[in-house]
């Protein structure tokens, strides 16, 4: 460990975020993570995978809190249709979770939001490219917060290697936008990445 807790990580329960907060753990910069709950259709499941690493992590000994957040977001644009490919986007979905998380990370007295964006994610997502998140910590700056996007440069096999080498167990995260009788659709953006 070579950091200071510094950093609260958007957790949810994706490999990428999960990835991420083993990063911010291993550069000792791991100052909690806050998983934002909001209608729609994979949310129990993603729910589960928060849970399973909470309790991985209170296993190791970590203390750093993982808080849930109730967001008002109308999700409507998850709920396409199973078997459906593509990007689902939820209008501003990132910008209310960051800004929230940039108010959380102030009132904890941690200077940076790390949200797990990736190389892939950038492509279908506009609140996951760079100059995007740029902007958005623009905004937070005078509030003491900086948002950062460690995973920003890595494809999605670069970070299922982290998660390996990490020790993430396989089944822990959740990946699939719309699943289908508790199984992955197969078809999103999130099950072809």
């Amino acid at each position: 460990m070579s950091g200071w807790p510094d950093t609260l990580v958007c957790l949810s329960g994706g490999i990428d975020s999960i990835v991420l907060v083993e990063c911010m753990r291993a550069a000792g910069r791991f100052g909690g993570a806050v998983h934002f709950v909001y209608q729609h259709p994979a949310q129990s499941y993603e729910r589960r995978a928060v849970m399973a690493v909470r309790r991985r992590l209170h296993l190791k000994g970590e203390t750093a809190p993982i808080l849930d957040v109730d967001l008002p977001l109308r999700a409507a644009a998850l709920a396409s249709g199973v078997g459906r490919s593509g990007p689902r986007v939820v209008a501003a979905r990132n910008l209310v979770m960051l800004s929230m998380a940039a108010n959380i990370a102030a009132s904890m007295g941690l200077s940076r939001v790390a949200i797990g964006a990736t190389l892939a994610d950038a492509d279908g997502y506009a609140d996951c490219r760079p100059d995007y998140l740029d902007s958005v910590s623009k905004l937070v700056a005078p509030f003491g917060v900086e948002v950062v996007a460690p995973l920003s440069s890595l494809t999605r096999e670069r970070v299922r290697r982290c998660a390996v080498r990490f020790g993430v167990p396989q089944d822990e995260p959740w990946g699939c936008y719309e699943p289908a009788d508790g199984l992955p659709c197969g078809s999103c953006d999130s099950c072809q990445q």
